[in-house]
């Protein structure tokens, strides 16, 4: 009994000094010192698995010293990517070794982004292409034609989406709609939610006697939400707008933009999605002069990446062309592909 007792303890003794040596420890400003298993460490916080009180996040700012025998994938402030065990040193600083054996790299801990951060695809493409099609035969002779496709092209910090959309409408053998549109925009993130952005548009309306509107726009943005369910940003800044007429005189203006952007999905078993896109561009030379554009609908998927859209679109130029009416209204029902 006394011999299974000792062999007990010495196993008691053995374990306990195995898991003293493989924990992590984290030393603080204060001269504190906390062990467990570093989690990650990303924007101010390092998550530490403690054990004996959870999961502990840490102001990196008091974090004097890291030491640990696992392996960590770190991220420096320039994305260099490193990876090896980390041992702390004098002046707050971290040395990285790929293994025990090499002496490893010294690197100020202010340069560490991040720890163990969830890796980010370099690039993440979505988007969709969508068509409708009316064909009346009988009394009233008229084909229907509308195309519309986004691409998002996702790295990191930067995003850039791409749009275009086409309408064509003959009656009677009579061209009674064509409209077209194509604009670009490109976002920098310079923080987590906050970002930069560039757009440039066009758009070409025959039957509002527009030829040409080309429209410039830079300002900065807010992502509020950004996930597989709910995407949701905010923009403002200034804008130019050059608008060019097949008979009325032709304008142009600065103006303030504003515009938002969401989609949520509402039955997450079905993977239905609304929408809302808007945006506002007033002038700043006419107060009574402002362009309003919106997209809202419904993407319901049928199968696979086939999709189904229902959306209205509501347009209003406050300052149209002569022949042209300030309201315009576009009713579509789609079928495409998504990506």
């Amino acid at each position: 009994m006394d011999l299974l007792l000792h062999r007990i303890t010495i196993l008691a003794v053995c374990l306990a000094f195995f898991s003293a040596v493989s924990a992590d420890q984290v030393t603080m400003q204060n001269g504190d010192r906390l062990s467990g298993r570093i989690l990650s460490k990303t924007d101010d916080k390092l998550r530490l698995d403690t054990g004996y009180a959870g999961t502990l996040e840490i102001e990196w700012a008091q974090v004097s010293g890291i030491t640990s025998a696992r392996t960590a994938r770190i991220v420096l402030d320039d994305a260099t990517e490193l990876t090896g065990t980390l041992s702390a040193t004098e002046s707050a600083q971290l040395r990285i070794a790929a293994d025990s054996a090499e002496e490893g790299l010294t690197i100020p801990m202010i340069r560490i982004a991040a720890i163990n951060h969830p890796e980010v695809p370099r690039l993440r493409i979505t988007g969709h292409v969508n068509a409708g099609l009316d064909l009346d035969r009988g009394n009233t002779d008229q084909d229907t034609y509308h195309v519309d496709a986004e691409s998002i092209f996702r790295w990191v910090n930067d995003r850039v989406t791409l749009a275009g959309s086409g309408n064509l409408e003959e009656s009677n053998g009579d061209t009674t709609k064509q409209q077209a549109a194509l604009g670009g925009k490109y976002d920098h993130f310079f923080e987590d939610k906050w970002y930069f952005y560039a757009g440039l548009g066009f758009e070409h309306d025959k039957f509002a006697d527009l030829d040409l509107r080309t429209t410039t726009s830079v300002g900065a943005g807010y992502q509020v939400f950004e996930n597989d369910r709910t995407n949701l940003s905010i923009e403002a800044g200034p804008s130019y707008i050059w608008e060019n007429f097949d008979e009325s005189e032709d304008n142009e203006f600065a103006a303030a933009r504003w515009a938002l952007r969401s989609d949520h999905v509402v039955f997450p078993n079905w993977k239905v999605q609304a929408f809302h896109n808007h945006s506002l561009n007033w002038s700043l030379e006419d107060s009574t002069d402002y362009l309003f554009k919106s997209q809202t609908g419904l993407r319901i998927p049928i199968f696979d990446r086939i999709q189904a859209t229902a959306q209205i679109n509501f347009d209003r130029d406050n300052s149209p062309a002569d022949t042209a009416e300030k309201n315009d209204y576009e009713y579509l029902l789609t079928a495409g592909y998504t990506w």
